[in-house]
């Protein structure tokens, strides 16, 4: 495939992918089903992004990688499965403890330190996070566009929360994920201005 027809299928998988995690949302927001954070589902959402572009779409990477234009190294390849069970065990212990946007900020950080695929990272974090919001929160968040749809259209401030919470983990200041969550908690508030905009009949900003 060329570069145009690879950008037609990211765009087209990324809506596949919000998708499955909005029907992730409304299945374990039923009543009787509790949700838990597993590698599974992470693997399965990951799977839906690279589909049609990767020759291996869910599954762990199995090589060192690098991400452009970050400080930020990648643990070996043969970290990356107990990490990414790490990451769900801080969730599900957390689950009623911390905040929603703690555990989102967390997740979409962690995964991308951890950067557990070959491919697709920052579309199955944002995805991800995107659950763990909604569930915790308790609801189908409304409005749009939503917190996914918007950092993939701008992703500088996104990039620079992420480099900001590396950078406290690298000075031994541990969990510092203030500039995530107040970049999520923005995007939260546009995407619920979109369903006052309609309520009122006033755009408003």
């Amino acid at each position: 495939m060329n570069d145009e027809e690879v950008a037609k299928l990211e765009a087209e998988n990324g809506f596949r992918q919000l998708e499955e995690g909005i029907e992730v949302i409304r299945y374990y927001l039923e009543p009787g089903r509790p949700f838990a954070l597993r590698p599974g589902l992470i693997l399965q959402l990951q799977k839906i992004a690279v589909q049609g572009i990767q020759s291996n779409p869910g599954e762990w990477r199995r090589t060192p990688v690098r991400i452009e234009g970050s400080a930020h190294q990648p643990p070996p390849a043969h970290l990356v499965e107990g990490l990414v069970t790490e990451m769900c065990e801080y969730v599900n212990d957390n689950f009623h403890v911390q905040t929603a946007f703690h555990l989102a900020a967390y997740v979409m950080w962690r995964h991308n330190w951890i950067h557990p695929f070959a491919d697709g990272n920052g579309r199955t974090s944002r995805v991800l996070s995107y659950v763990v919001l909604s569930l915790v929160t308790g609801y189908v968040l409304p409005g749009v566009p939503t917190i996914p749809e918007q950092i993939q259209k701008d992703r500088n401030a996104y990039f620079a929360a992420l480099e900001d919470a590396d950078e406290a983990w690298r000075n031994g200041e541990q969990l510092n994920l203030d500039v995530m969550e107040e970049l999520l908690m923005n995007m939260l508030a546009k995407q619920l201005l979109s369903v006052i905009s309609s309520a009122s009949g006033k755009e408003l900003t």
